[in-house]
């Protein structure tokens, strides 16, 4: 029994002695100040915590386990455990660590070896910024970078272009290469699931993607599980959407007061419609109808159509890993509601990151997927609301939907309702697989599988609504369409790397191959003749006519690549490439292209007679050429095209009586398109130069570039001649477009010292965009109110140079033959003095690109608060203002813009908006000069103020890193523009800078948590 006792005793005082400790302690820098969010984790577990902001922590551990303190610019730290107390730890500057991995798709390098043009942006900053869109959230964040949106939910309809429009036919897009799979549509990325984003903007640092990379190349790579980490993540945020700017229009009292004085100007009286005369005015009817079912009413239609309206967001996410495993899965749901009423975009996502390492980790396999579910209901009722007339109400006296009176403008809250069911659903699951085998020291063979696949489906869900007392006939005989499309992408990368050291000189050598397979397959079943008046049951009529139209189109590419880098002493940088790709995009004389590059870097600061300097700690000088393909074409362009002239609408020649027996063609199939089996890639040549400039110990980092980049064999279609019986012109490679600028960003950072932490970065851009030259018949190509040609940029706007106004009778007697000249009237500039104003006079009236653009960043930091704001803005583009093409004239019973108050009068002879009129003599509505207005703003995009709880709070109730914030979007700009929203979507040849009516902007406010345990 007593030895019992004693065995018991010695088991209980062995135990004692590896029972967990509280380790607490300080962690600081080399002057002794605390450094706030310092990682400490137990080495070989999953246990770990962050320092607060005065750099205390507290982890529970035993007694021979090792703690790793590190914080990113300082060297990582150990620490064995003892015995349990309070640890002074003091982290020493880590230059290496300064010197960043950067992800540039096929490669990973050290920045310090990089020559090329690349952007690494700022991951953290950019989720400050509340947007489901990961387009809309670079907006500003890089030089280089311009991104025109609209104002669709979910943010869609944002473009991007990296270094000016490079192309008129072909794709504008850049390249996205999310974790290793190449798309150009990003929209289904979560930006919470980012872990770091790099901009590839120069050729060299872009050839190795060959056809893909003309646009340049953002190389994402999304979270992964860390060693020694196990924990979970969760954010939440609700937001506010508001109407960003306003959109004032007239009310029904002033709308009445300019149509009256357009008549009288006119020398017209009397009634009109049902609003009568009085000698002086109009006056208000109580009733628009003889029914007496709509009463006359002051209705702001804009203000019918929109709504304030909540949208939510929320993350979830875990993150795992040991030595051999590392595991990130997340799941996602986004509703953004938009203002305009019976509008969202709602989206599910899933993603599982995994990666296993074996045999003493020298095989590395594992996956990257992601699936997404996004689904939203689109339309734009703003150019329906902004001119349907104030005197008509929303709905009858019986509550009814109201019927166009006066004028013909639809009901846009009836149309909002009707469509509400219309639901676009998407499908989308992208990712990899992928398998790293390190052969021998240095040598490794990589292997991936990437996919891109998805599916679209639409089926017409339109409801009828009742109007006046009856559902409208329309409703009677609808089309109903069935919609469905999927799209396949597949390429298989095989690399093999050797990389090696002989003393001083380091070598990188890089061989791939790649296989891309695209199957893309749609179908569409159209139904015209459905009466839906019963609805939900759809009637299909007796004379109902069924058409179904399939397509199938298969796309292939085969690539080989390789590049040599070679480093001498971490001061010489010199790399080249070579790619060479087969696309069946491309007729058979010119399937086959070939992309060299190369590029040359000095470190000047790892020198000897800078190794020392206090005040220079990084300059690195860099110049770059390379050669890229745009194939971002239609496939089949090389083919002719032919339609069946027996379907749909038959052209206007084959009813041409050819021989006077009253037969103009037979029916059958007709040729629509000439072939061209020598249409070839478009190559964009970049020539870039610049340099990094580092100082005291990186505080203060400025990088610029200076690039010249142009595009050669644009590919277009000419204008096609007037001929009967011909077919359109093919598409050919004709044309050169240059693109020549400069970039920057400059940075400070305090580094995080202290319980203050501030920073600071402003980059700015600016490009030339010109049109070296345009082969074709015409040597221009005209589209709407933008014209391409040699010697200007391209969709450089195009019409008459609109002089002022006509103020008195001696002006308008000397002018130039002008059809509708008088008092009042738009005068128009003469430009080759015939005498007579005509399309001859026409000539570049604006220009859509702006000198530069550029964006402000701050940070604040203070104990547990961070203030950011970060502005943004362009200057000096123009942009063409299509709303008063309508708003500041009178020629139609519509609504009016606010201009038409201060219409030209002879007591108001100062005015320069034309005199009021109903009839369009001056035609005044064509193109000129008069639509053209300074497109330039600067604006507060972003602006969080947040709270970080202390440690201790958290741990009581068992989180980390506990945070509240709140964020405004677009709560203050200023320009000059008089349209409704100075953002316009479009950015490419055809619609850059035309200001129709999108959907505007909103503002919104976001109050958000995240946490994580």
């Amino acid at each position: 029994m007593k030895n019992l006792i004693v065995i018991s005793l010695l088991l209980w005082s062995l135990s004692s002695f590896s029972q967990t400790k509280t380790i607490t302690g300080t962690v600081l820098d080399e002057n002794e100040m605390p450094i706030p969010g310092a990682t400490i984790v137990v080495k070989g577990t999953s246990r770990g915590t962050m320092t607060d902001f005065d750099g205390k922590f507290q982890i529970e551990a035993e007694e021979g386990e090792v703690l790793s303190i590190s914080f990113i610019g300082f060297s990582t730290k150990e620490l064995l455990v003892e015995s349990a107390g309070n640890y002074r730890i003091m982290l020493s500057d880590d230059v290496s660590q300064l010197d960043e991995v950067i992800v540039t798709g096929y490669t990973s390098e050290r920045k310090s070896d990089i020559a090329g043009a690349i952007t690494v942006v700022d991951v953290e900053d950019l989720n400050r910024e509340v947007s489901p869109n990961i387009i809309t959230s670079l907006q500003g964040r890089v030089p280089g970078i311009q991104v025109n949106s609209g104002g669709t939910p979910g943010g869609n309809d944002s473009q991007i272009t990296i270094r000016g429009l490079t192309t008129i036919t072909a794709g504008s897009s850049p390249l996205w290469v999310i974790d290793g799979v190449q798309t150009f549509n990003p929209a289904s990325l979560n930006p919470e699931e980012i872990a770091s984003i790099q901009v590839l903007k120069d050729g060299a640092s872009t050839a190795l993607y060959g056809t893909s990379a003309a646009n340049g190349v953002i190389v994402v790579t999304t979270k992964r599980g860390k060693e020694g980490v196990s924990e979970f993540s969760v954010k939440s945020e609700t937001t506010l959407n508001m109407l960003r700017d306003d959109i004032n229009i007239l009310n029904a009292r002033q709308w009445a007061d300019v149509y009256y004085q357009a008549r009288a100007n006119d020398g017209i009286s009397g009634d009109f419609n049902v609003l009568a005369d009085n000698g002086s005015g109009f006056d208000l009817p109580e009733f628009l109808d003889e029914a007496e079912l709509i009463r006359a009413s002051d209705t702001d239609w804009v203000d019918v159509i929109i709504d304030d309206s909540f949208s939510s967001n929320t993350d979830l996410s875990y993150r795992y890993g040991e030595e051999n495993a590392q595991v990130f899965t997340s799941l996602n749901y986004t509703k953004d509601n938009g203002i305009q009423k019976h509008t969202y975009y709602e989206r599910y996502n899933a993603r599982l990151n995994t990666s296993f390492d074996f045999w003493d980790d020298r095989i590395t396999i594992g996956e990257n997927f992601l699936y997404s579910n996004f689904n939203e209901v689109k339309a734009n009722e703003f150019e329906n609301a902004i001119l349907q007339n104030p005197l008509i109400p929303v709905y009858t006296v019986d509550g009814d939907y109201t019927a166009p009176t006066i004028q013909d403008k639809a009901n846009s809250l009836a149309n909002l309702w009707s469509n509400r069911k219309n639901e676009q659903r998407n499908n989308r699951f992208l990712g990899n697989v992928f398998a790293n085998i390190k052969i021998i020291e240095g040598l490794t063979f990589d292997t991936s599988l990437n996919f891109d696949y998805t599916r679209f489906a639409f089926d017409t869900r339109t409801q009828p609504f009742v109007q006046v007392g009856r559902i409208p006939s329309v409703f009677n005989n609808i089309t109903v369409a069935k919609d469905r499309n999927s799209s396949l992408r597949t390429i298989f990368t095989n690399l093999l790397t050797y990389e090696f050291e002989m003393d001083k000189h380091r070598f990188n050598v890089l061989g791939g191959i790649e296989f891309t397979k695209e199957d893309f397959e749609s179908e569409v079943e159209l139904t015209n003749g459905v009466d839906i008046t019963e609805y939900p049951t759809y009637i299909i009529k007796s004379d109902a006519e069924f058409r179904t139209v399939r397509n199938e189109i298969d796309y292939r590419k085969r690539s080989f690549f390789g590049s040599l880098k070679y480093i001498f002493d971490d001061r010489y940088i010199l790399s080249g490439s070579l790619r060479r790709d087969e696309s069946s995009r491309f007729g058979p004389n010119n399937k086959t292209a070939y992309y060299p590059a190369g590029s040359v870097a000095w470190n000047v600061s790892n020198e000897n007679f800078l190794e020392d300097s206090k005040f220079i700690s990084n300059l690195k000088l860099r110049g770059s050429y390379g050669i890229n393909g745009n194939d971002q074409i239609p496939n089949y362009l090389y083919l002719s095209t032919f339609f069946d002239s027996s379907i749909g609408n038959a052209i206007e020649f084959l009813n041409y009586d050819i021989d006077g027996d009253g037969i103009g063609a037979a029916e059958g199939i007709v040729q629509a398109r000439q072939a061209n089996p020598d249409i070839k890639w478009e190559q964009t040549a970049q020539t870039n130069v610049g340099f990094d400039l580092g100082l005291l110990n990186n505080r203060i980092s400025l990088t610029a570039d200076f690039f010249d980049k142009r595009t050669t064999d644009l590919i277009l279609q000419p204008i096609p001649q007037a001929i009967n019986g011909e077919a359109e012109p093919p598409f050919i490679n004709a044309g050169e477009v240059s693109n020549i600028g400069f970039e920057a960003i400059l940075s400070y950072r305090n580094r995080g010292e202290g319980v203050l932490r501030y920073g600071i970065d402003l980059n700015f851009s600016q490009y030339e965009n010109n049109v070296e030259s345009l082969d074709t018949d015409n040597n221009f190509l005209l589209n709407g109110v933008s014209i391409t040609r040699a010697g200007d940029p391209i969709a450089s706007f195009y019409g008459l140079i609109a002089d002022g106004i006509f103020r008195t009778p001696e002006e308008v007697a000397v002018h130039a033959q002008q059809p509708g000249k008088g008092l009042g009237r738009i005068r128009y500039r003469d430009l080759n003095n015939d005498g007579v104003i005509n399309t001859d006079d026409r000539t570049i009236i604006g220009n859509p690109h702006p000198d530069f653009i550029y964006g402000i960043n701050l940070n604040v930091g203070y104990k547990g608060f961070d203030l950011s704001a970060y502005f943004d803005g362009k200057q000096g583009h123009d942009l063409y203002n299509i709303q008063r093409n309508l708003g500041d004239f009178t020629y139609f019973s519509f609504n009016f813009g606010q201009n038409t108050l201060d219409a030209w009068t002879p007591e108001n002879a100062n005015s320069n908006i034309p005199a009021l009129s109903t009839s369009n003599v001056n035609n005044e509505t064509q193109p000129s000069s008069y639509f053209v207005e300074d497109g330039s703003y600067f604006r507060l995009k972003n602006i969080t103020l947040g709270y970080t709880f202390p440690q201790q709070v958290s741990d009581n109730v068992g989180l980390t890193d506990l945070r509240l914030y709140l964020s405004g979007q677009n709560l203050f700009n200023t320009t000059s523009f008089t349209g409704f929203d100075y953002e316009v979507a479009g950015l490419g040849a055809g619609g850059i800078g035309v200001a129709g009516y999108g959907i505007p902007h909103t503002k919104t406010i976001t109050l958000g948590i995240s946490t994580k345990f």
